[in-house]
């Protein structure tokens, strides 16, 4: 028998599920770019193999990682995978010129859907000034710990932020990140995006 509903008050039978646990939320991204990123840049392959590896070992080899999967995303999502909402980003920012948060925006939620479909995260800001997004259950740290490796001070950022290098690469726009909070602090990890002076080139540069 259902409740007797109650004007501000949400019927829990009524609530809709947006996700089950455990399922890959893909969102409206093409199942075989995920599919190719997620074999081409294995998380729980890539942590097993640091087992026993140095502090520094580890952090540069995560670094590599977040490097390559922004790659492998942006060579995909432009290519074999391009869709119509890649297509209106490219076209609008070339119209425009603004390449943010739009375009790197875009390469970062690919990046995270592609190599590690479980994670729970969301953009919580997207501005021409900045963008934040929080991830609330990782599956690199989850990994890295499983395999016995010690995450303490948490080398998997460089993953992260080895990644949105690219992605502002990719993006034609630069890019600043700022961690202002951590998952085993403050529950989430959370990244801050603006963004950076773009370099000058070629006479121009010289001149300056």
């Amino acid at each position: 028998m259902s409740r007797k509903y109650r004007y501000g008050q949400a019927d829990p039978e009524r609530l809709m599920t947006l996700e089950e646990p455990g399922k890959p939320l893909l969102f409206d991204a093409d199942r075989g770019l995920v599919t190719e990123v997620s074999s081409r840049c294995n998380v729980k392959a890539l942590a097993e193999g640091l087992a026993g590896k140095s502090e520094r070992e580890v952090k540069e080899a995560l670094q590599r990682f977040g490097q390559e999967v922004m790659e492998v995303t942006a060579e995909l999502a432009d290519g074999k995978y391009l869709d119509r909402t890649g297509e209106m980003v490219a076209k609008v920012a070339a119209q425009t010129g603004v390449f943010f948060p739009h375009p790197v925006q875009r390469y970062v939620e690919l990046s995270i859907i592609g190599a590690r479909p479980l994670d729970q995260w969301n953009i919580r800001e997207s501005t021409v000034r900045s963008m934040c997004l929080q991830v609330f259950r990782c599956s690199v740290l989850r990994e890295l710990e499983a395999a016995g490796v010690n995450t303490d001070g948490l080398p998997c950022q460089g993953l992260c932020l080895g990644s949105f290098e690219v992605a502002g690469s990719k993006g034609q726009q630069p890019v600043r990140v700022r961690v202002t909070k951590t998952l085993p602090e403050d529950g989430v990890c959370e990244f801050w995006f603006s963004p950076a002076a773009k370099k000058a080139r070629g006479r121009a540069a010289r001149r300056r």
